[in-house]
């Protein structure tokens, strides 16, 4: 923290909350120190102070709302402030009201729910990490989401990625066609569907590999492995839904690719394959109308 002399007398300085304020002492409390810009007084408790402050002293504090609506400061350095981002942690969520970010001051920063998916299953859930920024709404501080352009210009260019390189990142859209991951380093991952073999929601963790390089920043990943591996996988997901099915299923070769996309989450190829597969290793038997499994 930096310290100066006194705000001069009379000068009225307006609080900027989500900023960085160089504000007065007025006084100490049993928990407390006053805090003024020269029009209004703001509480610093002393939890969120480094050291003692002496009467007219300034110092440089950050100024949010705390719960009970009152402009409160704090000499911790936030992780992100108005108009920066970074990835902040998920702490906790209120299907009421969103979801709780970890921003290094004790109250967390809130992502409202209307900027959530409908589907509560889609929540990013504690331990995950968005990539937002700080907003102001009627002198109350919000997380917001980013669009995906807007991210780029918060990183420097990172060192490029290549083909089959493997890497973490975290889910930061769901669209129709898969999912958009962010490296910590910028970097933005597309998935496509049917490079999936589950639903993964916002903020999750995800491990793809990259198998095609768009440009410095983008990348096409996949989250199954070799076509060779996953023969047999895949055929245990069809060999289960069998089992729960009393062993027959209307799927067969011949069904549409969006049916096999929405029940099996694969697609149309891969999912003949491994029906294929299933065959050969005489698992299966099939007709123009149905797949039927042989118990052994």
């Amino acid at each position: 923290m930096e310290y100066s002399s006194t705000i001069k007398e009379g000068a009225v300085i307006m609080v900027k909350i989500g900023q960085y304020n160089h504000l007065s002492v007025l006084r100490e409390t049993p928990i407390a120190f006053l805090l003024t810009d020269g029009s209004e007084e703001i509480f610093l408790h002393k939890k969120e102070a480094e050291r003692s402050y002496l009467p007219s002293e300034t110092i440089d504090v950050f100024v949010y709302v705390d719960n009970l609506g009152r402009k409160t400061a704090s000499t911790k350095r936030p992780f992100i402030t108005i108009d920066q981002a970074a990835f902040l942690e998920v702490k906790s969520s209120n299907f009421d009201y969103g979801v709780f970010l970890g921003n290094n001051l004790i109250k967390d920063l809130l992502l409202s729910k209307d900027d959530l998916p409908l589907k509560l299953d889609l929540w990013p859930q504690p331990g995950d990490f968005l990539f937002v920024t700080m907003k102001e709404k009627k002198d109350h501080l919000f997380a917001k989401l980013l669009g995906r352009k807007e991210i780029f210009r918060y990183f420097d260019d990172p060192l490029p990625m290549v083909e089959m390189d493997e890497t973490e990142a975290y889910v930061m859209y769901l669209v129709d066609e898969g999912i958009v991951a962010f490296t910590l380093l910028g970097q933005e991952i597309f998935i496509h569907k049917n490079n999936l073999r589950k639903g993964y929601r916002l903020g999750e963790l995800i491990r793809p590999k990259i198998v095609r390089v768009a440009s410095n920043h983008e990348y096409t990943g996949t989250l199954i492995e070799q076509k060779e591996t996953m023969i047999e996988s895949d055929g245990q997901i069809i060999l289960d839904y069998l089992t729960n099915h009393q062993g027959k299923m209307r799927f067969t070769d011949k069904s549409s690719a969006e049916m096999i996309q929405s029940v099996f989450k694969m697609s149309k190829s891969a999912f003949k394959r491994a029906l294929g597969s299933l065959y050969k290793q005489g698992l299966v038997e099939l007709d123009s109308a149905e797949t039927r499994q042989i118990k052994k």
